[in-house]
């Protein structure tokens, strides 16, 4: 049991046993579906990269933090899922301790990066939509890259905090078929998931609420007033220029709505567990925990697809066989197409 030794002494045998008892079934359905969400996180978020790699266009300091998240969903599908992937097959958990230690650092690591990068993109709203002259101050590329900089080594420190001063471990759990940040002492463990809750989930999602409610208000007022003057034609021409603005704001909050439904659970599943300290979740329960957590970073480059009319094109300009508008945009010369993009709205913001 070597390899194993990351489960010793595990509180988790019921689960181990309801692990390795899976029917055929059961095996089949969860080890496919959890590969092609694999497959989708990957291939998706990689082809989201190669956009911003050919579009120069996309390079601006709002698509700068999509890329980031894109980046942080492609490190989770090519280091963290394929190691549950495994254990799907296999039933328990084969691999060293030190790459559960790895695996468990990883994952916790990229989620709380991804939603501090979600903060950062509410604020970009805020300021765009509301304050543009602080907007046109502050959001820099240097700015994107100094706010990353820190999101990155704030994560890393609250997370490997408790590893080197040895108040925690890692621990496979084999209902959430994943390595878990455990602690040593009972009262610790309350203290230390305390803080980390309100510094990686509570300020985040504090900061998106209020962000994107004062934008949504904003959005609301503007239209009410459109509404009711459309006479002048530079009424006509400020209107055109909040639509842009609109697109790409509804865009990101579908980006944060995904993400928020897909976590949610994960984190009142984490503070349970946290609370009680006895695990003693049913293994369904913990198995939404690992398909929401995969799903989350698969979601963004449909989402991309779907809402924002610029990924749209360059997804069809990738396979201009797929389709005839995929065709027709790929014999559009660059300029023609920027025109065109200006027609109707399409935001490089």
């Amino acid at each position: 049991m070597a390899p194993n030794e990351s489960t010793e002494g595990s509180p988790y045998i019921d689960l181990i046993f309801i692990m390795k008892s899976r029917s055929t079934t059961g095996f089949a359905i969860e080890t496919t579906l959890f590969v092609l969400i694999n497959l989708t996180a990957l291939l998706g978020n990689l082809l989201v990269c190669f956009i911003f790699y050919r579009n120069p266009r996309l390079r601006s300091v709002t698509y700068l933090y999509i890329f980031a998240l894109a980046v942080s969903d492609v490190a989770m599908a090519t280091f963290c899922m394929p190691l549950v992937w495994g254990v799907f097959l296999v039933g328990e958990w084969r691999y060293p301790r030190v790459v559960c230690g790895m695996h468990g650092f990883a994952v916790l690591f990229l989620a709380f990066v991804s939603l501090q990068t979600i903060a950062l993109l509410a604020f970009n709203r805020y300021c765009r939509v509301l304050k543009p002259w602080l907007f046109r101050r502050v959001f820099t590329q240097q700015f994107v890259l100094f706010s990353l900089t820190i999101v990155v080594l704030s994560a890393a420190f609250f997370l490997g905090l408790p590893l080197v001063t040895g108040w925690g471990f890692f621990r496979f759990h084999s209902g959430k078929i994943t390595c878990v940040l455990e602690f040593h002492q009972p009262l610790t463990d309350k203290l230390y998931t305390g803080v980390l809750g309100v510094v990686n989930v509570v300020v985040p999602f504090s900061v998106i609420i209020f962000c994107y409610t004062k934008v949504f208000l904003k959005v609301k007022q503007h239209r009410q007033r459109f509404y009711s003057i459309t006479s002048t034609v530079r009424h006509s021409h400020n209107s055109k220029i909040s639509v842009e603005e609109i697109r790409i704001t509804k865009t990101l909050f579908a980006i944060v709505l995904a993400f928020t439904l897909c976590w949610v659970p994960v984190f009142v599943i984490e503070f349970t567990d946290s609370v009680t300290g006895n695990h003693s979740l049913p293994r369904r329960v913990y198995l939404l925990n690992v398909f929401l957590v995969s799903i989350s970073s698969a979601i963004n480059p449909v989402l991309y697809g779907v809402l924002n009319r610029t990924f749209r094109m360059e997804y069809y300009r990738m396979w201009p066989c797929c389709c005839k508008c995929g065709v027709d945009l790929w014999d559009i010369p660059k300029d023609k197409m920027q025109i065109r993009q200006k027609r109707r709205g399409t935001s490089t913001y």
